[in-house]
């Protein structure tokens, strides 16, 4: 368990890392990557996922703490009692979540520059990925939990 908790922590950090490396590198670009497809727009996002309670930042920045204390208060009581999977899904929302959270802290703002034209969705960015993966694979683990004791 230890070289997995160790990659864990690797991958978080990673994620933080490179969640702040290609904000600062896209910070007021606009890129077409894929004409009509995928862009790099930058966008400033004061709200939370679609732009929902923009303009509360010190409401916001509370909430992500203490979503993020939680999630970490859970990781050390019971990392020893969940399966890898569970502690997986946590690390990518607990590391998208801080990748945020820097920014709204920093900047009262987040750095959003994913822009897929294929459909209508707000830009979002690779803190955002991590999170939304993360709640994916949760959601599958409790799902096939459920089901597994149900049969």
């Amino acid at each position: 368990m230890k070289n997995k908790k160790v990659a864990l922590i690797i991958l978080g950090i990673s994620i933080i890392v490179l969640d702040q490396i290609t904000k600062a590198i896209l910070s007021g670009k606009n890129l077409i990557i894929i004409p009509n497809i995928l862009n790099f727009t930058y966008t400033e996002n004061t709200g939370v996922a679609f732009g929902i309670g923009s303009n509360n930042l010190i409401l916001i920045i509370i909430s992500n703490i203490v979503v993020l204390g939680i999630i970490i208060r859970f990781i050390k009581e019971r990392k020893e009692q969940v399966n890898f999977s569970i502690l997986f899904s946590l690390v990518l929302i607990l590391s998208g979540g801080i990748g945020n959270l820097i920014d709204r802290i920093v900047k009262g703002y987040v750095i959003d520059f994913i822009d897929v034209n294929l459909f209508n969705f707000p830009n979002f960015n690779v803190a955002d990925i991590s999170i939304i993966i993360g709640i994916g694979i949760l959601l599958i683990v409790i799902i096939k939990s459920f089901f597994s004791k149900k049969l």
